[in-house]
């Protein structure tokens, strides 16, 4: 009887070592359950997203006659050595508090210790089998890893059926799949052939998702947590000082990158080296793109999400400031291409008062227009012009994470299926454009020039509808079997 004790003397102690003490744990500790499960025990396991657990530990009915005072009171009849060993303690055990899962009236506590409670009528519940059902009750204080290690200390002892962790908050329910309504990453819709998208479905299907390739974007910033973003090839350079306007930059890295994971959305080119988001907010948009442009090489693909005001205030082009437009210009000469929000003011780029902004030339960026899902025809609030090159979706169509009129999981699992204006348009023509790269760069170990990029996606893209200019929108399947049919090193001399 004595070794059986210190036995379980031995055992409590290792409880003793998992009190509030143990929150940070060595960096190899384990923060799922390795060990093998026996029985009723060995089962606990960790949930992702889930920070913060209760803790229930199921004494044997037979050692536990009551909780007072927030401890156990164990029938020292029945189990002699459980009563011993948890006296005998030093003292750690003992500075956790519990408290019954399912409360003993105090009739029925009564009845337990004269030994008279009346056995369950037939079919009735046995709420004494449940008596020695406890909460810990500091476990919602202590890091889910100190939990899981807590109950396997618990489990160790005889005298304890299981212990059991569960969710504070309910983990909320998986994700949906919306990838079925990116409609855009189609070719020809199947139940509507005016329905039109850049076809990256095929460039999926020879294995092209964007491999080769770094991306960068300037806007105001975006949600690094969101659920189908997180991961190390998605870096925020120049953090923005606050969260304002994060579901904007969700929106379009989305499009651009969002996880091949079963769930969400999936992203056109989520295979891409890196995407480095950039926030304007932090040392002004000059700054902000060189801050992108050192991550970037001969051959990778920088956003523009921006506009800026034009004649009357209305939006048009982020270059239209001429500090962006050098910047850009040197950029595109050194073979890094430049994907720009037309902007949504509805400013036709070619009237009188942009006769400036045209005598520049060209800077070698691709200018990107919104346009309808149906048609292809120019948004009414998108600009527009001859130096206004491609186009994209705009119309209150794009699904796409952030925003939440989609589905709302929490603050990092928000999806939208109304993104609009030239800041969808602008993430759905890139994806083209890097597609289109990467499989060039496989193919050839080269890479397209800017202006060659651009010419080849005007020259094989669907052709526009109405309104004014804002080109074609790109075909990946297209533009790739031009490069084939021409041939790849004469096709990249005659662009």
């Amino acid at each position: 009887m004595k070794s059986r004790l210190s036995f379980i003397l031995a055992l409590s102690i290792s409880i003793a070592g998992c009190t509030k003490k143990a929150q940070e744990l060595p960096a190899d500790q384990p923060i799922d359950n390795a060990q093998q499960a026996i029985g009723l025990k060995g089962q606990n396991h960790l949930l992702p997203g889930v920070d913060q657990y209760r803790l229930l530990v199921k004494f044997k009915a037979a050692a536990i006659e009551d909780v007072e005072k927030n401890q156990p009171v164990f029938a020292a009849r029945q189990a002699p050595a459980a009563a011993a060993t948890w006296g005998r303690t030093s003292g750690d055990v003992q500075s956790y508090t519990y408290e019954q899962a399912i409360p003993l009236s105090p009739e029925e506590k009564t009845a337990l210790k004269q030994g008279r409670q009346a056995a369950p009528a037939p079919g009735q519940f046995n709420r004494y089998a449940f008596r020695g059902l406890l909460y810990v009750k500091e476990a919602p204080g202590l890091s889910p890893a100190a939990v899981l290690k807590l109950a396997n200390a618990f489990e160790q002892l005889d005298i304890v059926e299981y212990a059991a962790i569960e969710p504070v908050n309910t983990p909320p329910p998986p994700t949906p799949d919306f990838t079925s309504q990116q409609y855009y990453k189609n070719d020809v819709d199947a139940s509507n052939p005016s329905i039109r998208g850049i076809n990256a479905n095929y460039a999926w299907s020879i294995g092209v998702t964007g491999s080769g390739i770094r991306i960068a974007d300037i806007e105001w910033g975006y949600n690094k947590n969101h659920e189908d973003l997180t991961g190390g090839r998605n870096v925020e350079v120049l953090p923005p000082p606050d969260d304002q306007f994060k579901d904007h930059g969700t929106a379009v890295t989305s499009i651009l990158v969002a996880k091949n994971n079963g769930f969400g959305v999936t992203g056109l080119v989520y295979g891409a080296d890196s995407l480095y988001v950039i926030s304007e907010r932090v040392a002004g948009r000059p700054a902000g793109i060189a801050a992108g442009l050192q991550r970037l090489r001969r051959g990778d693909v920088f956003l523009y999400e921006m506009q800026t005001g034009g004649q009357g205030g209305q939006y048009v082009p982020a270059d239209y400031n001429q500090a962006v437009w050098d910047i850009t210009k040197t950029a595109t000469d050194s073979g890094i291409v430049i994907v720009a929000a037309a902007g949504n003011g509805n400013q036709d780029l070619d009237g009188a008062f942009y006769a400036g902004y045209r005598a520049r030339g060209d800077n070698g960026a691709i200018i990107v227009g919104a346009g309808t899902k149906s048609a292809q025809n120019k948004a009414s609030f998108s600009t527009y012009g001859s130096s206004v090159h491609i186009q994209g979706w705009g119309d209150w169509s794009v699904t796409s994470a952030g925003y939440g009129t989609l589905y709302n999981g929490g603050p990092n699992a928000t999806y939208s299926n109304n993104f609009s204006g030239t800041s969808s348009a602008t993430p759905i023509a890139a994806s083209a454009v890097i597609a289109v790269q990467s499989w060039y760069k496989a193919r050839t170990g080269t890479v397209l020039s800017p202006r060659a990029i651009r010419n080849l996606l005007i020259n094989t893209g669907t052709p526009q509808g109405t309104g004014g200019h804002i080109g074609p929108l790109p075909n990946i399947k297209s533009a790739i079997e031009s490069l084939l049919a021409t041939g790849l090193s004469a096709t990249a001399k005659r662009y």
